[in-house]
């Protein structure tokens, strides 16, 4: 592979007991990438600084530009690495690590690290998920087409900056056509927003934060710490038999013979994941829809490699795609004085918990201390209980208040089997017995409805999905 020479900063002795191919990455990466000679030298000075740093969590705010050069220049060389790599299907070890990990020189990881990217870097493309991505792959499927890019910090779309860009008159409808079919532009907006902000909150710390892989950062076992496709429909999976409708939601079926009227009906939708090339701390509930239309499916952002709980990272997630999701199909209310939604009972439950009276003393104390904890933030405190309801109400085990668990309860049901398993317990009896005859009364009239139009022909797959929903 030819790639343009540029002037070193200080030449680094190889480095024993990994591939010749990574000797020198940061050179062949920078030159690969086509960044200039000046930024380059001055990259690898920064660079030769941060190894030598004692503490690299970057603490001493004299280190601030350095971070913000090394940053700069690292989404510069990705954005160029990623096409060229596009364009010539090159299957380089070097360029792949790049792309999956934010690898970029062996002297920030130990030499077994460096190993274990190597052997994932060639494992990672056979892995397959259905919509679950690797970084790369997502790119791939914005660059081609095949999906939109995601919204930016301010919650807007690509084409929703356009409409932006236009009220503030730097361009206009003749432009339209370029913008949409303009290929960089749609891979510089997603780099840009998507993978800069949300690598820097998978990391999930304060302090330390650097886009470049390196040891100080992953201090677990590599492969242990892998988040695969694998595991995260597990952990998927494993959420659903507690929370059964997590990702359903209300939306309207026309009847393709319109023997009836149009209906409401449940419907799953199940995210888009995206895995960010980061040893981090944090999932990212990135968005809670693709698109316009209420069918699209959120997006979620989980790290490449993390120490922490799957489990616990994705119960997060959603738990505020549950919330964000609520409050944004409240916004198609109309009459909001009489709306049902656990956006809409969740926050009046949090602001006038002082007046509750199912509520305890006891229960508003605690209330007390955990609204300050979340500085009065609904969604974080929602999250919080979401944690609880998973991790310990499903077991029996009760922490919430009465009125914490029947909103819950009535938004987010347990599975059939929980439900059953749970009977017998006082505090859940009645309200588990509620919900299974309110239940059984829905899928009978469903069963009536259906019966028209089975009788002359196969009924409907979103049909079928929705009386399984009131069965469950």
């Amino acid at each position: 592979m030819k790639v343009n020479s540029i002037t070193r900063a200080g030449s680094v002795d190889p480095t024993p007991g990994i591939p010749e191919e990574l000797h020198n990455s940061t050179d062949k990466i920078l030159a690969y990438a086509g960044i200039s000679r000046e930024k380059a030298y001055q990259f690898q000075s920064n660079l030769k600084t941060f190894i030598n740093m004692k503490d690299k969590s970057f603490s001493d705010p004299s280190s601030r530009p350095i971070r913000a050069q090394l940053s700069a220049t690292f989404f510069e060389a990705y954005t160029s690495v990623f096409k060229r790599v596009q364009e010539e299907d090159n299957s380089d070890q070097l360029y792949l690590m790049f792309l999956y990990f934010g690898y970029m020189d062996e002297r920030l990881l130990s030499v077994e690290q460096i190993n274990t990217l190597y052997k994932l870097a060639k494992e990672i493309p056979k892995q397959s998920g259905g919509s679950i991505y690797h970084l790369k792959s997502w790119l791939q499927e914005v660059f081609q087409r095949t999906r939109e890019p995601s919204v930016n910090e301010f919650g807007l779309d690509y084409h929703e900056v356009f409409v932006e860009m236009k009220r503030r008159q730097e361009v206009t409808d003749k432009d339209k056509p370029a913008y949409d079919a303009d290929l960089d532009g749609r891979l510089n907006h997603e780099i840009n927003n998507l993978f800069k902000l949300g690598q820097r909150l998978c990391y999930g710390q304060t302090s330390g934060y650097l886009p470049i892989l390196h040891g100080e950062m992953a201090s677990h076992d590599l492969e242990a710490s892998l988040v695969t496709p694998a595991k995260i429909e597990a952990s998927l999976n494993k959420l659903l038999a507690v929370d059964f409708s997590a990702f359903h939601r209300e939306i309207v079926f026309s009847h393709t013979n319109r023997q009836l009227a149009p209906e409401l009906i449940m419907k799953p939708v199940l995210p888009e994941i995206i895995l960010i090339p980061c040893f981090g701390q944090r999932s990212v509930m990135w968005q809670v829809l693709s698109g316009k239309v209420k069918t699209s499916p959120g997006r979620f952002l989980f790290p490449l490699f993390t120490n922490k709980d799957l489990d616990d990272l994705m119960i997060d997630a959603v738990g505020q795609f549950r919330w964000d999701l609520s409050k944004n199909m409240s916004s198609y209310v109309i009459n909001k004085a009489n709306e049902i939604s656990l956006y809409s009972d969740y926050s009046d439950y949090i602001q006038f918990y002082a007046k509750n009276r199912e509520l305890s003393a006891d229960a508003r104390d605690k209330l007390k201390t955990i609204v300050k904890r979340y500085r009065n933030n609904p969604r974080n405190i929602f999250a919080a209980d979401y944690q609880t309801w998973i991790n310990y109400e499903s077991n029996g085990l009760l922490r919430l208040n009465k009125v914490a668990r029947e909103i819950l309860f009535k938004h987010c049901p347990f599975s059939r089997t929980i439900r059953d398993n749970l009977l017998t317990n006082p505090q859940y009896n009645a309200i588990i017995t509620q919900f299974n005859n309110a239940r059984l009364k829905q899928c009978k009239i469903l069963e009536a409805r259906y019966m028209k139009v089975s009788k002359t022909e196969n009924l409907d797959p979103d049909l079928m999905e929705n009386m399984i929903y009131y069965k469950s």
